[in-house]
């Protein structure tokens, strides 16, 4: 029995191992991070939105690559050092035996890499796993993949040590540099990154005697005994490391901020799952200082810092971040009040003036349609399309793509009138512009395979290396459009990745360049709703004047309009010049992926993502439908709405079994956001019927990418292979495919 105490004291006397205790009982933020790096990296966190695949799935240049990964395996190397600078910073003076060794550090740093290598192999399995499951990468390049990560972080690590093994003091080397101390720049380093006396010398930290420790790779020591040692002597040994550390702490900070600075270059736009990790050495960093300052209070005075930018970023600019709306005129501010909204939305002269603008445009379709149904008497088709980001773009581009495939072009020509939310949007809207660009070139054929895998590629990357880069601490990068100057952040990158996908499609166009074309009826109309945060009002934003959106004017209601227009509430701002590809990021701003986006008004207003109102765009279809249902009555055989939707309207109802104490408190507030869509299907359902009601034949055409919210396509800007591929198998599926033949039916009629 004594026997096995003795063994059992050995083990928990490990280095290593009291090394991992200690920072469960004092590295309480380390622990935070690791655990969100965990969490992630086994798509228990954040899967929902496609994080997880910044770190299983990195992209650089475009492509996945053993250059992403090199790139990747080099940044988590740099953590690895940062978590080992901290700790040895934290804990390593309770280990005065560290000192008596050669080389303290670089045999602290192998002791301190149970989490590390824990981590290494959790990320590995989980790398392998997504690049053949999800990437369908063969076995061969994820070889490939996984040699090139770890390479990246051998050679941070090499470099760490090489620097560390030449600048590192024990003991012996301490008391020969203090016969020939010269001042140098670990001296000035060192007097931001440590403190030499500091308040709270009193404090004595408790000191530990491990049984053995790790001395190199397969190699095991008994620690030796330190304790006929001075204090002072060890504490100097301590405090001249991390020095050195010092300034290998100061260049990790520098590249990230040289990295931000020189972000608009691709070369210098590493992985985003790099960047995060850089970002995150960063706050290590940072925390170190803080802790080789103030100690135990370090995290404490952060939190009090934290608070304190907090309560003064009300009343300063320099706090204030904000984004804007591209091509929009910020010079002057609108009033906005229910007076002024009221004044300009119950307009009865402009009431009527935009009911007769949208009928000469429905007389340009009747045109059309007539011949491309063949009939006196066309089916108005209108598109309702749903948000979910880059697999509702690649969605909805599909369809259409399918659909005029099958109508031998005929079907996008029959289209009065698209609205929706987020990418259903950005999809409609591409396919939209190379229509309108196959009007001018016959170079430009819609149904290319090439534009398909343009709108399916990454969007996510650009996006969350600006959100770590410069969002956070580097927003002095500015642009300048017409004459008009913005910040360069997260929502401009989006709009020039965008572009940069759809191979400069937009462009620079304004929402006064489809004016024309609509009124023409050589495209369809676009109506896009995304949504004042301040009020929950919907703000319609179209190249065409949408008056009537709020119903008759005799509805007009003490809570003013519902609806608020963008060209007539921002005139004097020069509305209709605002960037296109601005109008489909408010449409599609996703919260803390994308910015919010400020508009000149005062107070000032904010809009999001038209899903938080309307994700099915059933709400615009009807109003239109209502305001011009004489027209259609006279003139149509009824109403066609095409729904191209995320997932089917009859959702399952979910079993959650016994649940836990922690569901149960946590289910008022899941079960209000989790049925929150659930809610807007019954709503629309329900203005279908009752427009229905109004002696309108309405047919529903339904296209369903998903059946079930359980199953995964990641609501992100990202898309794997193996999701771009159920993307287009779907739709042959049995249920879209009866979809397909009923929408050639309904208008052959």
């Amino acid at each position: 029995m004594d026997k096995f105490k003795n063994i059992l004291g050995i083990v928990f006397r490990f280095f290593p191992i009291q090394l991992l205790f200690l920072h469960f009982k004092k590295s309480h933020f380390l622990l935070l991070m690791w655990l969100l790096l965990f969490g992630i990296v086994t798509q228990s966190i954040a899967m929902k939105f496609g994080i997880p695949y910044l770190f299983l799935s990195p992209e650089y240049l475009g492509e996945v690559s053993w250059i992403s990964f090199l790139l990747l395996g080099f940044s988590m190397g740099g953590f690895y050092m940062a978590f080992h600078l901290y700790s040895y910073i934290l804990i390593g003076p309770s280990f005065p035996f560290i000192a008596t060794m050669a080389r303290p550090f670089y045999k602290f740093c192998i002791n301190n890499s149970i989490i590390p290598v824990v981590f290494y192999v959790v990320l590995c399995i989980n790398i392998a796993d997504v690049q053949m499951n999800e990437e369908l990468v063969p076995l061969s390049q994820v070889v490939i993949q996984l040699l090139s990560f770890t390479a990246g972080i051998v050679v941070f690590i090499l470099f760490s040590v090489l620097y560390f093994f030449r600048t590192n003091w024990d003991i012996t080397k301490l008391q020969l540099r203090r016969k020939t101390r010269k001042r140098s720049i670990y001296f000035f380093v060192g007097s931001l990154f440590t403190k030499k006396k500091h308040w709270f010398e009193s404090h004595h930290s408790r000191i530990y005697h491990p049984s053995f420790y790790i001395a190199s790779f397969g190699k095991i020591l008994p620690a030796r005994d330190a304790q006929h040692y001075k204090r002072e002597t060890l504490r100097d040994v301590f405090r001249q490391n991390q020095l050195n550390a010092s300034v290998f702490e100061l260049l990790i900070i520098v590249s990230f901020f040289m990295l931000g600075y020189f972000g608009d270059y691709s070369l210098a736009q590493i992985p985003s799952g790099a960047s995060f990790m850089l970002l995150c050495t960063f706050a290590i960093m940072i925390l170190s200082i803080f802790y080789s300052w103030f100690r135990g209070w370090a995290i404490s005075l952060i939190a009090v810092t934290l608070i304190m930018i907090n309560v003064v970023s009300s009343k300063s600019d320099f706090f204030q971040v904000k984004n804007y709306a591209y091509g929009l005129n910020y010079g002057v501010k609108q009033n906005y009040s229910l007076e002024n909204l009221n004044a300009i939305q119950f307009d009865s002269a402009q009431y009527v003036h935009d009911l007769e603008h949208h009928e000469r445009i429905l007389d340009r379709w009747y045109e059309k349609a007539t011949m491309e149904q063949n009939t006196d008497k066309p089916k108005l088709v209108m598109m309702n399309v749903s948000g979910g980001g880059l697999r509702a773009a690649m969605w909805t581009f599909y369809v259409i793509q399918q659909l005029d495939r099958e109508t031998d072009m005929s079907f996008f020509q029959n289209v009065h009138l698209i609205t929706g939310a987020s990418g259903g949007m950005v999809g409609a809207s591409y396919y939209r512009e190379l229509e309108l660009l196959s009007q001018e070139s016959d170079s430009i054929n819609p149904l290319d395979q090439r534009y398909l895998k343009n709108i399916s590629k990454d969007l996510l990357n650009s996006v969350a290396f600006n959100l770590v880069m410069h969002d956070v601490f580097m927003r002095f990068r500015k642009i300048e459009l017409k004459g008009q100057t913005y910040v360069q952040d997260r929502g401009y990158s989006f709009e020039e990745q965008l572009n940069e996908n759809t191979e400069g499609v937009f462009g620079n166009k304004r929402m006064v360049d489809y004016r024309r074309p609509e009124l023409a009826a050589q495209i369809p109309l676009m109506l896009f709703t995304p949504t004042i945060i301040n009020d929950g009002r919907r703000l319609i934003i179209g190249s065409q004047p949408y008056g009537f959106m709020n119903g008759p004017l005799e509805r007009k209601a003490h809570v003013g309009p519902e609806n608020v227009e963008f060209i007539k509430l921002f005139e004097a701002n020069l509305a209709q010049s605002v960037r296109f590809t601005s109008v489909l990021r408010m449409n599609s701003t996703f919260p803390y992926i994308l910015p919010m986006v400020t508009l000149p008004t005062e107070p000032e207003i904010q809009v999001m993502d038209a899903g938080i109102r309307d994700n099915y765009g059933t709400k615009s279809t009807v109003r239109y439908i209502s305001a011009l249902a004489d027209w259609i009555k006279e003139n149509t055989s009824g109403i066609v709405i095409i729904e191209v939707r995320d997932i089917k309207k009859d959702y399952d109802i979910a079993d959650n079994g016994r649940m836990t104490m922690s569901k149960r408190f946590m289910k008022p507030l899941s079960n209000f956001y989790g049925n929150y869509h659930h809610s807007q299907e019954y709503n629309a359902t329900e203005l279908v019927e009752i427009t229905a009601r109004d002696n309108i034949p309405v047919d529903v055409v339904t296209f369903v990418l998903r059946k079930d919210p359980s199953e995964m396509i990641s609501l992100s800007w990202h898309l794997t292979q193996r999701e771009k591929n159920d993307i287009q198998r779907i739709f042959n599926n049995d249920y879209n495919q009866d979809q397909l033949e009923y929408l050639i039916d309904l208008l052959k009629q």
